[in-house]
């Protein structure tokens, strides 16, 4: 059984990038009262302490301590990572070309956005197959059922005319001819 992936908010005050690069040193500068591994790292700050030590993950690649040897330097290093298969793709349209795995929802080393993942075993099964209810449905009411889903017809949109292609059905006082102008008076 495989485990349950969910992806929340990161509450910690660096983002995770490790999978972009490494760090020369310690890591960022937070301040004093910071600790990379509190959860609630911000309740005994003040505010432009918070500020501070808080990083996005654009503050966070322009720090010149962390090394980053996967990022594309120029645009044949961009090509040369994109999802095009020479020799399996033929006759594709430009833009797909150079388009990115993250463009298709696949996980590469890139962080998009600034989440942890975190694992927990599946609930167990309870011993017996899951049954779904059916809804309740009575005669009258199997008329006005459609693939499934009760049908319920306001009473001011009801069609007293039997339709059809060519019924006429225009606004009450305003008609016009075949050719497009009004009746006259």
């Amino acid at each position: 059984m495989s485990n349950l992936v969910t992806v929340l908010r990161n509450p910690y005050p660096i983002p995770d990038i490790s999978r972009e690069g490494i760090w020369v040193s310690h890591g960022p500068v937070l301040g004093e009262n910071v600790s990379v591994n509190d959860r609630r790292w911000y309740a005994r700050l003040k505010p432009h302490e918070r500020l501070f030590a808080h990083h996005t993950l654009n503050s966070i690649r322009k720090d010149h301590r962390l090394i980053r040897p996967k990022v594309p330097q120029d645009s044949l290093d961009l090509a040369l990572s994109s999802i095009y298969k020479h020799d399996a793709d033929t006759l594709v349209p430009k833009t797909y070309v150079p388009m990115q795995p993250e463009t298709l929802g696949k996980e590469t080393w890139r962080v998009l956005r600034n989440q942890i993942k975190t694992y927990s075993k599946p609930p167990s099964l309870l011993g017996h197959p899951v049954k779904y209810a059916r809804p309740y449905q009575t005669e009258d009411v199997a008329s006005n059922v459609r693939k499934g889903i009760i049908q319920r017809i306001h009473p001011s949109s009801v069609k007293l005319a039997i339709e059809g292609p060519h019924t006429d059905q225009t606004n009450p006082g305003y008609s016009r001819k075949v050719d497009g102008t009004f009746y006259s008076i």
